[in-house]
């Protein structure tokens, strides 16, 4: 009977897996999810040091994304571990430091559009490391976007405020620069997607328990919301994600996926609005439209 059981669970998995819109359905979630990311990490990062929030959110994820390619019981020995250390480096640990920092002093929804500049550092990296053209197109993209910066980080007020800015755009480039690492180690041969993301979240991991003496788990203010939220950000949005990603990679095109980066802000900005009452003046939403349409320009390149 378990036999029978367990037969028809993989052919309803199997069947529900072929199906024509579980790929949009989940990326609908998927970006949903990643947008409210930066709510529940600005609220969060309220009841821990911003230290102490990126140990435990970047444990949380880097375990779960391991523990999954433990679970899996086989391909565990690590291959291409060099370019994982880079990947791990560069996205799991200086990004994730990046964009905590950013986010204790700057608003959640503003910080989202300022990393979602990430289009704009591919297109840069991308020529470089990987001698991609760079179109017309992709100029006229970042001439869009670097007026946009201006708009939002606004440089002639100087009253404050920027360091967080220039913290979420350099957490957008990190971002980047582990994106381009990972397509070149693609490029050089077959890759084994589960084992590469996994052992790169557990290399990025073991940095930030240098940061330890900064840390004070002793101050954490611990309520079931702050639980839940570190969950949230460290099992759904960081590993649950990370394989969603992977998954709607092998299953839409690239050009349907590109698009995550202009929603992904929007929905940001929109529910930091409603949830935190960050409400962005006129010039930073003109800035925003204008980085909006430098990545749909680069998004369809």
């Amino acid at each position: 009977m378990s036999a029978t059981l367990t037969r028809r669970l993989a052919a309803n998995l199997n069947s529900l897996s072929d199906s024509r819109w579980l790929p949009y359905l989940l990326f609908a979630g998927l970006v949903t999810m990643w947008a409210y990311n930066y709510v529940v990490m600005k609220v969060t990062l309220q009841a821990a040091t911003p230290i102490t929030h990126l140990i435990m959110r970047t444990t949380i994820g880097s375990l779960t994304l391991f523990g999954v390619l433990l679970a899996r019981g086989h391909g565990i020995r690590p291959v291409r571990l060099k370019e994982a250390a880079g990947v791990g480096l560069s996205t799991t640990f200086l990004y994730g430091l990046a964009v905590t920092l950013a986010l204790v002093a700057g608003a959640a929804g503003r910080t989202s559009v300022l990393v979602f500049t990430m289009p704009f550092w591919v297109a840069l990296l991308s020529r470089w490391l990987l001698a991609e053209p760079f179109s017309p197109r992709a100029r006229w993209a970042m001439v869009a976007g670097f007026a946009g910066l201006m708009l939002i980080v606004a440089p002639w007020q100087l009253q404050g405020g920027v360091l967080p800015m220039l913290l979420a755009v350099l957490a957008g480039l990190l971002w980047a620069l582990g994106s381009v690492l990972s397509k070149k180690a693609a490029q050089q041969g077959a890759l084994d997607s589960l084992n590469f993301s996994g052992w790169q979240a557990l290399i990025g991991l073991l940095p930030l328990y240098a940061l330890l003496p900064f840390a004070d788990f002793a101050a954490i203010h611990w309520s079931p919301g702050f639980v839940l939220g570190m969950l949230y950000s460290g099992v759904f949005s960081s590993a649950v994600g990370w394989l969603a990603w992977l998954w709607l990679l092998r299953r839409l095109p690239a050009s349907t996926l590109s698009f995550n980066a202009l929603v992904i802000p929007v929905l940001a900005v929109g529910m930091a609005a409603h949830s935190l009452g960050e409400w962005p003046t006129g010039s930073e939403l003109l800035g925003m439209l204008l980085i909006g349409s430098g990545i749909v320009l680069i998004a369809r390149r």
